[in-house]
């Protein structure tokens, strides 16, 4: 904190610094003035907390230092220290809001006791600032989500929307409450690798800057406001209030606008005119669809208006191929499913309309042909399809190529995790050939899994997917099949036959054996020789 001592005798400004313990209070600067002309300067530039100022004064007095400080220092707290028991001076120092008025010679305690009320009423007098700064700025943060939910509930739920038009006259300072409107539609996709690089960290800063651009035209223009709508991303809503004739016009300024500003081009969609607000959700759906259904090819068009129901294409059916590409895939051999899938790419580089629409169509008959042809090979496939996202070149425009190698991806994940299949039952029916010639010998899953250089938990899980038992099973199975033909043969004793079938023990062999069989070793060595 800042402290000023005003007056015209030197010795009392040094005798105020000595009485009081500054840095007790909080205070680390003490500045002087010799009388109040200065002091006016000195306020200026320092803006001091506390201020101490006699009454007689030359060039400016008390009285009149107090008027000027209540007028462009408010916040400071003026205690004032004077040789005068004058009334009128009393009762200027409470009308200018001075906090206290000590006569000289100055009493210290009274000194200290003043000084304490004025830093405590500074001190809520700022606590109070801040307040009110934070509050000014939750209103001004809440301006904008606050319209961005209204003008959200007009295209989304206009029916609860009631007083919409007047809403907007008062929020906007227009003539009148308009009748009309229309919907445009900013839509972020594609975007090109400079933008997704440069707001790789998140979008809000993106949807920040476009708002902006677009705002500058419409509310500056009083025509319209740009807004994010709620539960729509990847895309900004621009309602033009009124008939809007010129909308199209508009959005080319702002076109040109964001291409000087990130060097790229957005595409826009434009709904009809519709009453306001009953039909405003209308014109959005109708921008929608004008942005959905437009010709991704023509990379020069970026402004789409509405042109009905019906969708042009004359894209070929991803279904017309599946077959070709799923005998691929399952083939385990990721070149193959790229030679099986080009003639669909052939078609697509020949067709003169695709639409974002029919891309998210592909899209979708690509993930489920995924899920199928893993399906069929008994293959899990975490999670759903990956969202879609529209490539771009670095002027903004649909990169088909870029797209074609995402679903290149897609095949190539597919087919290789049926190459990763095959390679597995290859690698467990060795294990399981390996057990049957050496079942006689101690094997662990240790043991097998030093000899094919696979981890023991791995083996465990994959063995049981193949063969439908565990190798612990499988071993004591074919061991005891091994035991059933050698009882055949009387001339082996059953611990000759034990050791064979690689059990150690006679009598776990024995228990082994009526466990899998339901009789022991020597009962069933004289069941064979009665059926003989």
């Amino acid at each position: 904190m800042k402290a000023l001592i005003i007056d015209d005798e030197k010795h009392v400004r040094e005798a105020v610094k000595l009485l009081v313990d500054w840095e007790a209070h909080g205070i680390g600067t003490v500045l002087e003035a010799s009388d109040g002309a200065a002091a006016t300067a000195t306020i200026m530039a320092e803006r001091p907390e506390i201020i101490f100022t006699d009454m007689m004064m030359p060039n400016m007095g008390g009285v009149e230092l107090l008027a000027w400080t209540a007028r462009h220092a408010p916040e400071s707290k003026v205690i004032v220290i004077s040789g005068h028991d004058d009334f009128e001076f009393v009762r200027q120092t409470l009308k200018h809001g001075g906090i206290d008025y000590i006569l000289k010679p100055i009493d210290p305690a009274q000194l200290a006791a003043a000084l304490g009320g004025a830093i405590a009423s500074w001190q809520a007098d700022e606590e109070a600032r801040r307040r009110d700064q934070h509050h000014g700025s939750q209103i001004h943060q809440l301006k904008p989500v606050y319209l961005e939910q209204f003008l959200s509930s007009l295209v989304t739920d206009p029916g609860a929307s009631s007083g919409a038009a007047e809403t907007l006259r008062q929020e906007f300072g227009l003539g009148g409450a308009p009748t009309r409107g229309r919907i445009a539609l900013l839509s972020l996709e594609p975007a090109s690798d400079a933008i997704r690089q440069k707001f790789a960290a998140g979008w809000d800063l993106l949807y920040f800057a476009l708002l902006n651009i677009c705002n500058e035209f419409l509310r500056e223009r009083r025509i319209g406001y740009a807004f994010r709508c709620r539960g729509s991303e990847g895309e900004i809503a621009l309602l033009f209030w009124g008939e809007a004739e010129d909308a199209a016009g508009v959005l080319a300024e702002i076109d040109a606008a964001i291409r000087r500003t990130l060097k790229t081009r957005f595409a826009f969609g434009i709904g009809d005119h519709a009453a306001l607000p009953a039909e405003l959700g209308m014109s959005y759906r109708q921008a929608r669809t004008a942005l959905a259904r437009r010709n991704l090819l023509d990379a020069g068009a970026w402004c789409h208006r509405y042109a009905g129901t019906t969708a042009k294409t004359d894209a070929p059916l991803f279904n017309d191929y599946e077959e070709r590409v799923r005998y691929a895939v399952q083939s385990g051999q990721p070149v193959q499913a790229e030679a099986a899938i080009a003639p669909w790419f052939d078609a697509m580089r020949a067709a003169e309309w695709i639409s974002p629409e029919q891309l998210q169509l592909w899209w979708q008959e690509i993930a489920v042909a995924k899920s199928v042809w893993l399906r069929e090979r008994k293959l899990a496939r975490d999670g759903g399809a990956t969202a879609l996202q529209l490539p771009a070149d670095e002027k903004g425009a649909f990169d088909l190529s870029a797209w074609q190698r995402l679903v290149l991806d897609e095949v190539g994940e597919a087919a290789l995790a049926c190459s990763d299949e095959r390679q597995t039952h290859g690698s467990i029916h060795d294990i399981a050939k390996y057990i049957e010639q050496f079942a006689h010998e101690d094997i662990s899953l240790q043991t097998i899994a030093s000899r094919f250089f696979l981890s023991r938990e791995y083996i465990s899980r994959k063995f049981k997917q193949v063969m439908n038992e565990n190798v612990s099973d499988y071993v004591t199975r074919v061991r005891i099949e091994r035991a059933k033909a050698l009882l055949a043969s009387p001339q082996l004793r059953i611990s000759q036959v034990s050791e064979k079938c690689g059990f150690q023990d006679e009598k776990y062999f024995s228990k082994v054996f009526k466990k899998q069989t339901g009789c022991s070793p020597g009962e069933y060595r004289k069941q064979i020789q009665e059926r003989v």
